[in-house]
């Protein structure tokens, strides 16, 4: 089954990015893992991010003047990278409105206003007709989807017959506590599913898997790294959003982190819908 018990919904994941608002400099605008080669790895943890994102949308294989929908985009980086390297139309949509203005601000400063778009919408039921778009992303926000089923059956709708999807996934690799479960909410993440429910629920919403990638061990790094960066930028951030509110998120993301270090994978999905 696709869909998990959750008290996630797309108000409360809209809430929570609106609340930490600003705070995504800390992730240098890239609200997303890092990805590393190896342990002598020495990339710096920004440019791992943008690594990553370069990986993942890659596989999306999309050509100039193609239509890119970014389903979960967050404030941009990915999107805005993938229309300066392919110079592919990019719409990405977020239930988050401080997002949807960040991310279009970071469009029209790097000069692709008009290429580039972001607006208000939510995965369960997209906001346009079928066959609209050549390609379709849904870069880490899947985790936050209550029904991942639905939100698959949406991306699948939209997509032109032939085009390409890519989605990134957190999977359960080892068993999950109640409390760890709830941990995993104060981030607005669902439970995850195994390797094998995540490919069963992209299959099921009528999509075809070409490229399957599990790189759990090449992202890890991500949940370390990130309280290093923290800790070199704990005075700048307190003067901007004060200490309470930094010591509050960093608190709350220290044993989400430390569930998805230990206890899951993290896996790239690429293929297209016949």
């Amino acid at each position: 089954m696709s869909k998990q018990l959750s008290n996630v919904t797309s108000d409360s994941v809209g809430d929570f990015y609106d609340d930490v608002a600003g705070l995504v400099e800390i992730f240098g605008g890239n609200l997303h893992n890092g990805y590393w080669y190896d342990d002598a790895d020495t990339t710096p943890w920004l440019e791992a991010t943008n690594r990553l994102a370069d990986i993942v949308t890659g596989k999306l294989e999309a050509r100039p003047g193609q239509h890119v929908l970014d389903v979960g985009c967050g404030v941009g980086v990915p999107a805005v990278r993938l229309a300066q390297r392919t110079d592919a139309r990019v719409t990405g949509i977020t239930v988050s409105g401080w997002q949807v203005k960040e991310a279009t601000a970071r469009a029209n400063s790097s000069g692709l206003r008009g290429q580039v778009r972001f607006e208000y919408g939510n995965a369960e039921s997209l906001p346009y007709p079928a066959d609209e778009f050549d390609a379709v992303l849904a870069f880490d926000s899947l985790p936050h989807a209550a029904d991942r089923g639905l939100w698959l059956r949406e991306i699948a709708r939209v997509l032109r017959p032939g085009g390409r999807y890519v989605i990134t996934e957190f999977t359960a690799d080892a068993p999950l506590t109640a409390d760890d479960i709830e941990v995993l909410k104060f981030g607005e993440m669902s439970a995850p599913l195994p390797v094998s429910g995540v490919l069963d629920t992209v299959t099921a919403a009528g999509l075809v898997v070409d490229e399957f990638v599990s790189c759990g061990d090449k992202i890890r790094r991500t949940f370390t790294e990130y309280f290093a960066h923290v800790a070199r930028r704990r005075e700048a951030l307190a003067d901007a959003h004060g200490a309470e509110k930094v010591a509050m998120y960093e608190n709350g993301m220290r044993p989400l982190f430390d569930i998805c270090r230990t206890k899951m994978g993290y896996v790239i999905v690429a293929g297209h819908r016949p």
